[in-house]
């Protein structure tokens, strides 16, 4: 019998998901630490394309990966006119080179298959527990969940969730998302709470159009809608900041976590801005060099003297030396989107603000049109979100990243499609109606 060349390209497609996920989080030393799934991704990239590459062709896609490009672009020219050192000049072209190889790669494999991006989510959370237990980082020696198991963890409950909520069985499903909710409060590992109770928010307590002939919200899709989507988010964020202050004040976590809580609300940025200073830093960092960044692993212990400066008048105790010694006079932003535009210039911003404000539509059309693995999109988007303005970016960031974005893009662009398609029928048929021959009676 002769064998089906799309079985066993789906059969290749799978190996190289279950692969990627799997060594997605260990890492081998090439002048930076490189996930081994981005090389299986590089060595696989050419086959992929060769038989898969029509996936390239979704709306959006080709806008994302120019900007994508332009950044790199602008990332090469500015290291050329700053003369950034041989090292970190790889160091930063890489960080683009290696994410623009994943995006192609898992864009490819999992935009517009829903069983593919299971088979890759299973895998990487997978890989990523594996990782905690025979590759820990080096901060995960002294908080093991945050920075080892949690990621992982996280990433799988929130998938198994799906399970139920396909089935209708939404019971079960908030119950382990609260379980997991509180496991990340009770650690104190802050982003998640909130992420999670947006999930909840959005997809499993959805308010009705009418109660009986009364209108409760506007229609589906409107700009009202969305503002009172937007308002629900605002909500969970404000459930998710009174939940750590209820953690703290009620002794519920660990002294430690208690003193840092503490710390950072009494400072004048509240908890949210004296968990991030960075970004006050780099704020000033972008403005210094607007257009060409600072260069790759850009280095100016001015900027680290700013951040000890901030912390110490918001009464957050931080010691200079050891900051520096940590960073190495980086200049800090602990963010994706001012990470880019400090290293690299403007046009690193304009793609994160892109991918921004498609992470913000996809979490808007899951919401409402809530498809099987909605519990896990809207986590993981939210993730997202919160990575663009709060996480640095590199490592491992960059395979999940590019999974997530072609998700986004595969989601929004086969809705697009859709109704495209709706729009042309609804045209084809109302014009057969108009100019169909009627027998006269």
């Amino acid at each position: 019998m002769q064998q089906n060349p799309s079985d066993s390209r789906l059969r290749f497609s799978d190996f190289v998901l279950v692969a990627i996920g799997i060594t997605s989080s260990f890492s081998i030393r090439i002048v930076g630490d490189l996930p081994i799934g981005e090389v299986l991704a590089a060595v696989c990239l050419p086959f992929l394309l060769g038989f898969r590459r029509r996936a390239l062709l979704l709306p959006r896609v080709g806008v994302l990966l120019a900007l994508l490009v332009l950044w790199l672009a602008n990332q090469i020219v500015t290291d050329l006119y700053r003369g950034t050192e041989t090292v970190d000049w790889l160091r930063g072209d890489a960080n683009i080179v290696f994410f623009l190889v994943d995006l192609l790669a898992l864009i490819v494999l999992v935009s517009t298959r829903v069983r593919s991006q299971v088979i890759f989510a299973l895998s990487y959370g997978v890989g990523s527990l594996l990782a905690a237990r025979f590759q820990p980082s080096d901060f995960a020696a002294e908080h093991p969940w945050k920075f080892g198991y949690a990621e992982g963890v996280n990433l799988l409950v929130a998938l198994s969730s799906c399970y139920f909520f396909k089935r209708k069985l939404n019971f079960f499903a908030i119950l382990l998302l609260w379980g997991i909710l509180l496991v990340n409060l009770l650690d104190n590992f802050r982003s998640p709470v909130l992420n999670i109770l947006v999930a909840l928010v959005l997809v499993f307590f959805p308010l009705p159009e009418r109660i009986g002939r009364l209108k409760v919200l506007p229609r589906k899709g409107s700009i009202a809608y969305v503002l009172v989507v937007l308002l629900l988010t605002g909500l969970a964020g404000a459930g998710a900041a009174g939940l750590v202050r209820l953690s703290t004040t009620r002794g519920l976590i660990s002294e430690q976590a208690q003193s840092k809580n503490q710390a950072q609300a009494r400072g004048s940025g509240g908890m949210f801005l004296g968990g991030r200073p960075e970004i006050l830093v780099s704020t000033r960092a972008v403005y210094d060099a607007p257009i060409l960044g600072h260069g790759s692993w850009a280095k100016d212990f001015k900027y680290t003297e700013m951040l000890t400066d901030i912390q110490s008048e918001w009464g957050i105790d931080t010691d200079l030396r050891d900051l520096e010694a940590q960073g190495k006079g980086t200049i800090p932003s602990h963010s994706h989107l001012m990470g880019a535009w400090v290293q690299a210039g403007v046009f690193g911003a304009v793609f994160w603000f892109y991918l921004f404000a498609l992470t913000v539509k996809a979490i808007l059309r899951t919401s409402v049109s809530r498809p099987v693995l909605a519990p896990f999109y809207v986590f993981e988007f939210a993730n997202l979100f919160w990575d663009i303005w709060l996480s640095p970016f590199g490592s491992t960031q960059r395979l999940i990243g590019a999974f997530l974005t072609a998700i986004i893009l595969g989601f929004l662009g086969t809705q697009a499609q859709s109704a495209q398609a709706s729009s042309a029928s609804f045209l084809r048929n109302w014009r057969r109606q108009q100019f169909a021959v009627h027998p006269q009676a």
